[in-house]
């Protein structure tokens, strides 16, 4: 009996603390009849913790989103996005095109340019990363002066700080284009067109400086 209680007890407790996330119904059909300007019928509500929303059910069949804050409304289907990953034979391709490597530890790839803006203002955090990690530098440029960048670090050898300090008119060469173009065409077909990219060893991608943050403060 007294388990029954605790039971009913903990069922009360996780319901309130669930309808606590989102606004009542009475007040999200309230919104929606004022924002849609037709009269709507709420069937059920869902909190989405990773989406820090709520899923409007109309009785029309009708889907929405509605923020815990009430401010915002999303009409629409939510898609989940899926963690971007590659194979480990992609992995080992890559590798395969590093023009050098430093540090040692668990295996990180950086995908850079000596033109790229957010890798130079963020250099001393790409030293740091020697500290935890075995950095497989591989050159990769999209257009322009990254693209050269990328191409003549391969043709002048710029590794080390060597690499970072590589300026124009930058060395072009038959085999550094090949090179850059064999890596920039894999990545385009997985929709990025920008620098710095990450990959880990694990095959787990990483865009841009502050995805990197982000993934450092949690490993």
């Amino acid at each position: 009996m007294r388990k029954l209680i605790f039971m009913v007890i903990l069922l009360f407790w996780s319901t309130s603390l669930f309808a606590s996330e989102c606004p009542s119904v009475p007040e999200v059909q309230s919104i929606l009849n004022r924002v849609l300007k037709f009269p709507v019928v709420v069937k059920s509500m869902s909190f989405l913790k990773s989406f820090n929303a709520c899923r409007v059910e109309t009785a029309s069949g009708d889907t929405f989103f509605i923020s815990k804050d009430r401010k915002y409304l999303i009409e629409g289907v939510l898609l989940k996005v899926s963690p971007l990953r590659v194979s480990e034979e992609d992995v080992t391709f890559f590798k395969g095109k590093s023009l050098f490597s430093v540090g040692r530890g668990r295996e990180l790839l950086v995908f850079t340019n000596p033109m790229c803006e957010a890798c130079r203002e963020n250099r001393e955090l790409l030293k740091e990363l020697e500290k935890r990690f075995k950095i497989y530098f591989i050159p990769l440029g999209f257009e322009g002066k990254e693209f050269e960048a990328a191409v003549a670090s391969y043709c002048e050898k710029a590794t080390g700080d060597k690499f970072f300090r590589l300026r124009p008119p930058f060395k072009l060469c038959s085999s550094g284009k090949l090179k850059v173009w064999s890596v920039e065409d894999k990545f385009r077909r997985m929709g990025i067109t920008g620098t710095p990219v990450f990959i880990t060893g694990e095959g787990e991608v990483i865009v841009g400086i502050d995805s990197l943050k982000r993934f450092l403060s949690h490993n």
